[in-house]
């Protein structure tokens, strides 16, 4: 279904068909091969909804939690669970019954003042960390950078690492339930994160000392900038630590670390509004084992969906 036309969805969906409700609904909401049409995209998915579709009803989810409404998101989730969805089943085994356990955040840990470094221990489960992992695995590809002479984005050595990134149509309960618990742990809303990115580093990879803030000063950027905002934080969730090596390490603060399963860091690429050089940073190479590390990048102002 993924590849059919628009046309062709369109017409199904007209008819009654819930899977094409689903899939062209779930396209138009961020313009996949599809214009760019949510409010027709919600009416689609709403209209599979009531079909009982057990992935229109796990995107409604997806669409109630991102608006704040858990009792809906959960309930939602129940419903597709109720109708023998397996991964919908599988999702309420990770997040347990009360959506209220799952936005408690712990206490923060706070490094450095300027430029802000704080970390969380335990910030996601045990089982949420592995959740993500696998949803992340067959999807790994090259990782890449932004290219400041030509824009868009390239394979450079500077990096070596793979990864993926997951679109809000790709998330889940699970996935929702951690951009909120990033929102809660720096004060700013969900609406200004940027899509996830799941980074994996298998032994002698690396990400060389690079920073996350959007440079004002190269061309292809400043029309970024002007666009979406500036990169204001970047949080880090250690998903796995059976490996050696691969601490984020900051060389001119002097400072690394790694986390626990499931422990987070986040530090503020600006200070009083200006990009900070002292968040350079770096993904050291490991020695042994595969590292799996869950990257959000949050803007100044809110994002379309994507």
């Amino acid at each position: 279904m993924s590849g059919e036309d628009v046309t062709s969805l369109r017409q199904r969906a007209g008819a009654g068909d819930a899977r094409a409700q689903y899939a062209l609904g779930a396209r138009l909401l961020v313009g996949r091969d599809a214009p760019y049409e949510p409010n027709e995209a919600r009416d689609l998915i709403d209209a599979a909804v009531k079909q009982g579709d057990g992935d229109a009803l796990q995107l409604a989810a997806v669409l109630a939690a991102l608006a704040g409404e858990w009792r809906d998101a959960f309930e939602l989730v129940d419903q597709a669970a109720g109708g023998g969805d397996a991964r919908a089943q599988a999702q309420r085994a990770v997040v347990g019954k009360h959506f209220n356990d799952q936005l408690a955040i712990p206490d923060a840990v706070v490094h450095f003042d300027e430029p802000r470094i704080v970390t969380f221990e335990s910030f996601l489960s045990p089982a949420s960390c592995q959740w993500i992992i696998e949803r992340a695995r067959p999807s790994l590809d090259a990782a890449r950078i932004k290219n400041a002479d030509t824009g868009g984005a390239n394979s450079d050595a500077i990096r070596t690492n793979t990864g993926m990134g997951f679109s809000v149509v790709d998330t889940d309960l699970v996935i929702q339930l951690a951009h909120a618990r990033i929102a809660a742990a720096i004060g700013i809303p969900v609406s200004n994160q940027e899509p996830t990115n799941i980074l994996h580093y298998a032994p002698g990879q690396e990400y060389k000392p690079h920073f996350d803030f959007i440079d004002p000063g190269v061309a292809h950027f400043a029309r970024e900038l002007q666009t979406v905002g500036q990169r204001t934080v970047t949080f880090l969730i250690y998903l796995n630590d059976a490996y050696d090596g691969g601490a984020t390490e900051f060389p001119r603060l002097g400072w690394s670390f790694k986390g626990k399963v499931g422990d987070a860091l986040a530090f503020w690429n600006v200070t009083d509004g200006r990009p900070d050089a002292r968040t350079l940073h770096a993904g050291t190479p490991t020695t042994d084992g595969s590292k799996w590390l869950f990257s959000k990048w949050v803007r100044d102002r809110p994002l379309p969906l994507l």
